[in-house]
């Protein structure tokens, strides 16, 4: 599955998923506060979804460090696994 095709699906889902629960809102007494709820709901689970796809397209990525920087944070770091003796 391409992410258009994912990203038109979980919309759909999430619009489905509004607009039937307006429609059976309609038999309780207290419908405008289940409408409200319902398309709230519906909302915020498409934002989080959204926004979860969106940063597994485009993950960051951390800096990238050389390996003689590597080895000199290594020996000089006082936090460092390799580090048992104080500098001179």
């Amino acid at each position: 599955m391409n992410k258009n095709s994912s990203l038109i699906l979980f919309t759909i889902f999430w619009v489905l998923f509004g607009a039937i629960g307006w429609m059976v809102a309609a038999f309780f007494k207290e419908r405008t506060l289940i409408r409200c709820c319902i398309l709230l709901t519906a909302a915020c689970c498409w934002l989080v979804w959204l926004v979860t796809f969106l940063m597994q397209m485009n993950p960051l990525v951390g800096p990238r460090v050389g390996q003689l920087n590597i080895l000199g944070m290594i020996s000089y770091w006082e936090t460092s696994y390799m580090h048992n003796e104080p500098d001179p």
